[in-house]
């Protein structure tokens, strides 16, 4: 997905501090407000980057770039609809405009939509490797992989050194089963950006799948190093270490992500086989019910849910629950 334009020179050239008090200085400029509003989003103040860009707008109604950056914050704030509707008021035949656009269609599930968006994105930007590897993406999601396949080839050509479209060119290899070529995509684009950390976690899934668990645990102990606030990539590792069989160290990685994010449901099922197989059943049955709580879809938690109740003397709950995993398959 596009990322919010750098902050202009002259905000660059001092300190943000400098800039809170030229707006407040300045509080009719439309583009301090807007330059503010990237310094708090690039902050993470997402809720106060909103109001800027809102404020900036209110000023100049066709200011494009603050409503770009609007949808943008929208977006990150996982705001898909609203940030929609935002485009939507300020329309552009700008390829940024369509990338964001096919993006936002993409998180709402609206995947025709996303694909015919961002095609026109690529269509009016194909030196621009970003463009290309989303609209690559939604093509994968869409089952269209001989198209993908044929941008891609012609991507490698024109960005050999874009790590993203090395990445692209690992998720075809590794949908179409050929995991040696995937993980050496893969492989190829943690070179070119050895600081990404989902780089490093997907080059960890297709060790994985090629049942080299030992290249797997570095490459997820590398993207938890790089971005030690995932959950999902300490579930990942959890795991992995469980393939290797280091079950304590595989319970302590599922802890720390639910420390990191207490409903993230697939360290709550994988804690509640853990506590299944030693045979702590009311332990199993706690971790289960939450991890279909946070995710009603999980049907295999569904089941283990259903045999821990039954191991319990819970027959009418065992029953619910069996029902939930026919209905979730």
């Amino acid at each position: 997905m596009a990322i919010l334009p750098a902050i202009p020179i002259h905000a660059q050239s001092s300190s943000k501090n400098d800039l809170e008090r030229a707006v407040n200085a300045n509080p009719q400029d439309a583009k301090l407000q807007n330059a503010y509003g990237i310094a708090l989003q690039q902050q993470g103040r997402v809720d106060e980057s909103l109001t800027r860009f809102r404020k900036a707008l209110q000023l100049e109604p066709k200011y494009a770039d603050a409503a770009h950056n609007l949808a943008l914050a929208l977006v990150a704030a996982n705001r898909a609809e609203e940030a929609l509707g935002v485009l939507d008021k300020y329309p552009s035949a700008g390829a940024d405009y369509y990338a964001l656009k096919g993006n936002v269609f993409a998180a709402l599930g609206r995947l025709p939509d996303a694909v015919a968006s961002l095609r026109r994105a690529y269509e009016r930007a194909p030196d621009n490797p970003d463009f290309t590897y989303d609209f690559v993406v939604v093509l994968l999601k869409v089952e269209s992989s001989d198209e993908a396949a044929a941008v891609l080839r012609n991507a490698r050509k024109r960005f050999p050194r874009s790590a993203k479209i090395h990445s692209a060119s690992g998720m075809l290899a590794y949908l179409n089963g050929q995991n040696a070529e995937a993980a050496r995509e893969y492989e190829a684009a943690t070179k070119l950006e050895p600081e990404a950390a989902d780089l490093w976690a997907a080059l960890g899934d297709v060790y994985t799948a090629t049942d080299d668990a030992t290249k797997a645990e570095a490459a997820y102990s590398r993207s938890i190093k790089l971005d030690p606030g995932s959950s999902e990539y300490r579930v990942k590792a959890g795991r992995n270490l469980l393939k290797l069989q280091r079950v304590s160290e595989a319970e302590a990685a599922f802890l720390k992500a639910l420390a990191i994010d207490p409903r993230d449901a697939e360290a709550h099922f994988q804690l509640g086989k853990l506590a299944a197989a030693r045979g702590d059943n009311r332990s199993a049955i706690d971790h289960y019910e939450s991890a279909v709580r946070a995710q009603p879809s999980l049907n295999a938690a569904w089941y283990q849910l259903s045999l821990s109740y039954r191991r319990g003397g819970q027959g009418a709950k065992a029953a619910e629950a069996l029902e939930n995993f026919r209905k979730t398959q």
